[in-house]
């Protein structure tokens, strides 16, 4: 899978979806006026304007009761998505709250949870993504789901019943599953789609609330004139419940059709993912033996049922509106040899089961202090690293843990503590090469951070200075849940104290403000859904800055700048290539490049997708791209939203 043209079909689903649920409307629009039509006509006695044997359009067409049926109907359903769509913008924290997911904090000591979080992180660091959110379910069904916009508020939700009961390679292959969602588009397909379902839902909620009222007021009231009203709204209650459950049938019919056939995909990409077909098979395989099976008793899995792992809800009509393909295909499309046998496998070697503690990273590796990280790391090869680009889609676990020992433990659990985090990331930020420079930090750190954050930040400078530059991005990654979760004024204090950090030495770096940029927009979300550029052209300008920070950040001389600037300039087309220059980018303007960086980062996934290949190309001018130069890339595609693998 691409990354890239994974995100473009993801969108272009929405139009399929949009048709669905025009069709869904439509239809109930339909239904409410011939309830109106016919419940007039009753009244009436039967009386009809029109003769018996006039054409069946004269006798039930009414213009005017139409088309104020189709506007109300059109604006009780519009209104209740667009409030349920608003109630979704805080990403996929509220979708996981709302079934009533239980967060899990970064730093916990519960074995299980541990297990849990251990398996996240290694998947998220092997993406190149940010850490997302962990939720329990209290459910004992096997089940999980992964919601949000993008990666930056993405949030993975799993069932106490998977908890207890897969081994970790099935966790494993479970919570793969789920990152082929968070990297495909799938998410933001499957968030949008809550809101819009809330819409046509929303007619049967309305007619219950009616009934109620009803109820209520005839148990106080009866006969004369008023039992005949209470008579028409006992009518219109059942008449919205029973066209309300239209907008249920087409809801189902909506799920199953942008569900069941990625779930397939999706199960395929576990496999990818973690090398193991055993892990995720095994763990459909215990969904089918266990009486609880996958079933989520929640009030909200309906309008969710999509996003799951496996079936959230017993199948009706025969499995006909599943969301779902049956456990058996799943299972035989990983392994033909399935035989449709779903009894549990042996049980596994004690510390290998369900429940089984593990300590915070697997096999922690001693770090010893480099003098100089960055020139102590070969070169990589070009292709090296335009092929992780490419494989994005692809992460491999096995690198997120490697990458993970690569970070001396002690930063790992700082980075995972809300009291300590934020001393962290400035330890991470601070300047090695110049003393002055690192004298200014020093005071802006004393000034923001407390007195513990002040000892955390001293003893964190000497292994966060000796980082290999592959391990720098992914302890960012690691700290960003710990910074959501302080209070909003340090947040804010903290923001700033970024900010004075990178201007402490007065130049411009792209690797330094590709980084704030990823720290702002995940403790500063922008905007939901903004419009995304197609095209380009209208960026030559922003494209130009960018382009011309990597061409400097590997150019020994002038010349060397040149040729790996119109290295990645000829990545664009005709329309594009004669608008790029090379800037100076040492006296550019710093907030010019945060403002490239934001409007980049609203382009669509082919334009992000031609300016990454265009950065590699001017990085791997020389046949070979220093480590230094893979942090500041892989800074710039966490910045513009895309995944930053680790390279080999």
């Amino acid at each position: 899978m691409d990354f890239f043209q994974a995100q473009d079909n993801a969108r272009k689903k929405s139009g399929r979806l949009v048709f669905l649920y025009l069709a869904a409307v439509v239809a109930i629009i339909l239904s409410i006026y011939a309830v109106l039509i016919l419940s007039l006509t009753g009244a009436s006695g039967g009386d009809h304007p029109c003769p018996p044997d006039a054409p069946f359009l004269a006798r039930y067409w009414n213009p005017q009761l139409f088309l104020g049926t189709a506007g109300i109907t059109a604006a009780v359903i519009a209104l209740g998505s667009l409030f349920k769509i608003i109630s979704l913008r805080g990403g996929g924290g509220v979708v996981a709250r709302s079934v009533g997911g239980i967060l899990v904090t970064p730093n916990t000591t519960d074995p299980q949870k541990r297990r849990l979080v251990n398996v996240v992180e290694e998947m998220a660091v092997a993406a190149g993504v940010r850490v997302p959110e962990i939720y329990i379910l209290p459910e004992q069904g096997i089940n999980a789901f992964a919601a949000g916009y993008s990666p930056d508020d993405a949030a993975v939700a799993v069932t106490q019943g998977a908890l207890d009961t897969l081994t970790r390679d099935e966790l494993q292959g479970v919570v793969a599953h789920e990152f082929s969602h968070i990297l495909n588009g799938d998410m933001r397909l499957n968030i949008r789609l809550i809101g819009l379902l809330f819409g046509i839902f929303l007619l049967t909620l309305i007619g219950r609330v009616v009934l109620r009222a009803v109820s209520s007021s005839g148990s106080r009231r009866s006969g004369g004139k008023k039992g005949g009203g209470i008579a028409i709204f006992l009518i219109l209650g059942l008449a919205l419940i029973l066209v309300g459950y239209i907008g249920v049938f087409f809801g189902r019919i909506i799920q199953a059709a942008v569900s069941r056939q990625r779930e397939f995909l999706a199960d395929a990409s576990a496999v990818q993912f973690t090398r193991n077909p055993d892990g995720i098979a095994g763990a459909l395989r215990k969904i089918g033996a266990r009486a609880a099976g996958s079933r989520i008793a929640n009030a909200h899995a309906t309008e969710t049922s999509h996003m799951f792992f496996a079936s959230a809800l017993r199948s009706s009509f025969g499995g006909l509106f599943a969301t779902h393909p049956p456990l058996a295909e799943r299972i035989k499309a990983i392994d033909p040899s399935f035989d449709g046998d779903f009894s549990a496998k042996p049980k596994p070697p004690a510390g290998t089961g369900a429940g089984a503690g593990e300590p915070p990273v697997r096999n922690p590796v001693r770090f010893s202090p480099l003098p100089n990280p960055f020139g102590a790391a070969p070169p990589i090869p070009s292709s090296a690293f335009l092929a992780s680009l490419a494989v994005a889609s692809a992460p491999n676990p096995s690198l997120g843990a490697a990458t993970l020992e690569a970070i001396p433990p002690a930063l790992r659990e700082t980075a995972r503590d809300p009291e300590r985090v934020r001393a962290l990331v400035l330890a991470l930020l601070r300047d090695t090469a110049d003393a002055a420079v690192a004298a200014k930090q020093q005071t802006i750190a004393d000034r923001v951070l407390a007195t513990t954050e002040r000892a955390t930040y001293a003893a964190a400078l000497p292994p966060a200075a000796a980082l290999p530059a592959r391990a720098r991005l992914p302890l960012l990654d690691l700290a960003l849940p710990a910074l959501r979760a302080l209070p909003p004024a340090q947040i804010e204090s903290f923001l700033q104290a970024v900010d004075a950090f990178i201007a402490a030495d007065g130049r411009t770096s792209l690797a330094e403000f590709a980084l704030r940029r990823v720290i702002q927009r995940n403790l500063r979300p922008p905007e939901r859904n903004p419009r995304l550029a197609t095209a380009a052209a209208p960026l030559a300008a922003e494209i130009s800055l960018l382009l011309s920070a990597i061409a400097h950040a590997g150019a020994a001389v002038p010349e060397s700048a040149v040729r790996a600037f119109a290295a990645g300039a000829g990545k664009f087309d005709g329309t594009v290539r004669p608008k790029l220059a090379l800037q100076p980018v040492g006296n550019a303007d710093p907030d010019a490049l945060i403002r490239a960086l934001d409007r980049l980062d609203h382009t669509s996934p082919a334009v992000k997708k031609t300016l990454l290949s265009a950065l590699a190309a001017a990085a791997a001018a020389d046949a070979s791209i220093a480590p230094s130069e893979i942090e500041i890339l892989r800074a710039t595609a966490a910045a513009l939203n895309c995944p930053a693998p680790p390279v080999r």
